[in-house]
């Protein structure tokens, strides 16, 4: 049975998760976020994932949030070739070599 390495690269740095933005009130009474939504604080950045099994929210900075989401489009383009790879795997699985004989 022959065995073939197979070697997938990611295009960069990779992040799974995601990144959202977030408008809020504040806590302050008088603030006109309390009566008008367009006058709500923010955007405010966050990225949600899993870190060591628990999915996790951190607050960030826009600058972070560009940062993280090129990674994240890294790590789902690394998905894709993994996916891409396993089909073509199956594809040449060692039954349909079988059938060919």
């Amino acid at each position: 049975m022959s065995s073939q390495k197979v070697t997938i690269t990611s295009p960069g740095p990779i992040l799974p998760g995601t990144v959202s933005t977030a408008h809020a009130k504040c806590g302050k009474p008088t603030c006109r976020c309390r009566h008008d939504p367009k006058y709500l604080h923010g955007p405010y950045y966050r990225w949600t994932g899993w870190i060591n099994g628990k999915p996790t929210t951190k607050a960030i900075s826009e600058e972070i949030a560009r940062e993280c989401q090129e990674r994240i489009e890294n790590y789902r383009e690394l998905q894709k070739r993994i996916e891409e790879t396993v089909a073509d795997s199956l594809d040449r699985a060692p039954w349909t070599q079988e059938q060919k004989k």
